[in-house]
């Protein structure tokens, strides 16, 4: 249940909305929705009043949407994730869960594509560049700052955050399980070279998609290349990623037995909250 920062994730957070939420901050972001996302999406695009305000009401629209019949389908998930950490999970019960919060994030970007489709049909190509030109930045940077360091240097970030994710779900940490985190982490490192290529693949099928705004196939299109983004799927490294997110259904198998009593119910009381919350922006 990891909550990803990087450039991938910052070229997505106009078309998703929140996959988890903890505390008022985040139902706040969620009720203000109109008013965040034309607010980030600035740093992308220069949008005229007419754009902007069109943009808001179909926003609006999808996300009245979204809170009547996604929300109510993750409070669901997490309802029945609780009831199965109370004990030990198999490694096809924790595939399971990586699959269903996958299928509740392709459909979010399902409710969510039609604003954001119209939106980018009714941009002129000046508008379009400035996006693009944006995001390349973004990849460039990402890419600079990541060549500045080590592999010894990658490793101990990776890890570093790790534990402090892994703290927040389950509180403190074992050594042993310390060590399963440090696996995972070399693990990210080694995928690292295969997740570049992969943001630049994608990338470019963006471009490409760009040319094909004004075509009656570009929604379907764009909402295809969002779920595959979403879901770790590109075809050129496919096998690549597969192995990878096994590893990694591995090493949480291990970790989930590891937990104590104590880390268990911790876990489950972080859940409780964020169910909580998804019930109150249900019924707002």
């Amino acid at each position: 249940m990891a909550v990803f920062r990087n450039c991938r994730q910052r070229l997505l957070f106009l078309f998703l909305t929140l996959i988890l939420f903890t505390g008022c901050t985040a139902r706040l972001a969620y009720n203000n929705m109109d008013y965040w996302v034309p607010w980030y999406l600035d740093d992308y695009v220069s949008l005229t009043s007419a754009q902007e305000s069109r943009f808001i009401t179909e926003l609006r629209q999808a996300q009245a949407v979204h809170r009547k019949q996604e929300l109510p389908r993750l409070h669901q998930h997490i309802l029945d994730l609780q009831r199965d950490l109370k004990r030990p999970m198999t490694s096809g019960k924790i595939q399971e869960y990586h699959h269903r919060f996958t299928a509740l994030g392709e459909q979010t970007i399902t409710v969510f594509t039609p604003p954001v489709a119209n939106l980018l049909r009714y941009l002129s190509n000046l508008q379009v560049d400035q996006i693009n030109s944006k995001v390349n930045q973004d990849l460039d940077q990402l890419r600079e700052d990541r060549e500045k360091l080590s592999q010894q240097e990658k490793l101990k970030r990776y890890r570093t955050r790790f534990e402090k994710i892994s703290r927040a779900w389950i509180g403190d940490l074992t050594e042993e399980q310390k060590a399963m985190l440090a696996e995972l982490a070399q693990y990210q490192l080694d995928i690292e070279p295969v997740f570049f290529s992969t943001r630049q693949g994608l990338y470019q099928q963006w471009l490409a998609l760009m040319k094909q705004r004004h075509r009656p196939e570009f929604d379907a299109k764009l909402e295809r290349l969002l779920k595959d983004t979403v879901a770790f799927r590109y075809a050129p490294v496919q096998p690549q990623l597969d192995q990878y997110l096994q590893r990694r259904f591995s090493v949480m198998t291990r970790l989930n037995h590891s937990l104590s009593q104590k880390q268990r119910q911790h876990f489950i009381d972080k859940l409780t909250d964020i169910r909580k919350d998804i019930a109150v922006l249900i019924q707002q």
